[in-house]
């Protein structure tokens, strides 16, 4: 029972429409099923690692970890990064060599990974899933189960959103593409300069 709730919980982060779904949107888009895939799968491991690292390492070391100013300045800085890659970099499809190909899935492996792992927010989400489990469950295997669950329900509803977003790429013709891209590196970039503001309150604050 506590792996089908966990899945529940999972499947209701479909409303989350931060950085790390911009990023799919665009992989899935661009370079297809596989790519969007693999970032899911990115983002699975990482989710994987940060739910690891927020049930093991103390609480209060976590929260005191997230809510850094330098912390948010690092996220900031990754995620302009991306932005500006995704904003800049020209359309491209993967029709090229095997070797070109797994060349951009891996990217598309590691893009999903590092945005997902580099939001304080996924940090602090996990921190309420795994408070959450604790509360729900006195037994140690029904908090894994439900947290299994969590991790299929969200690699779920991020295949669906690979899968809708591949199967609308050949639609759109290439200039609605560069201007869709562009929109995406734009967001992408907002979420970075949203972090920097915080950072800066944040040291105003100390």
């Amino acid at each position: 029972m506590a792996i089908f709730k966990g899945i529940l919980t999972g499947m209701g982060t479909i409303v989350f429409l931060g950085p790390v779904f911009f990023t799919l949107l665009k992989n899935a888009i661009q370079k297809g099923i596989t790519a969007g895939l693999l970032t899911a799968l990115g983002i699975l491991v990482s989710d994987i690692v940060i739910a690891a690292i927020c049930y093991y390492v103390a609480a209060d070391f976590i929260n005191e970890y997230i809510h850094l100013p330098v912390v948010k300045f690092l996220a900031a800085s990754i995620l302009l990064s991306f932005g500006f890659i995704f904003y800049t970099r020209p359309i491209t499809r993967l029709k090229e060599s095997s070797s070109t190909q797994k060349k951009g899935y891996f990217k598309s492996f590691g893009q999903g990974f590092i945005v997902n792992f580099a939001n304080p927010t996924v940090f602090v989400i996990w921190m309420g899933f795994v408070t959450l489990a604790q509360t729900m469950y006195s037994s140690t295997s029904d908090v894994y189960l439900y947290m299994l669950g969590i991790l299929i329900g969200i690699f779920a509803t991020d295949a669906a959103k690979a899968f809708g977003a591949a199967y609308l790429g050949p639609y759109l013709k290439s200039h609605l593409l560069i201007y869709l891209f562009r929109i995406i590196g734009i967001i992408v970039a907002c979420f970075g300069i949203y972090l920097i503001y915080l950072g800066i309150v944040q040291c105003t604050e100390l």
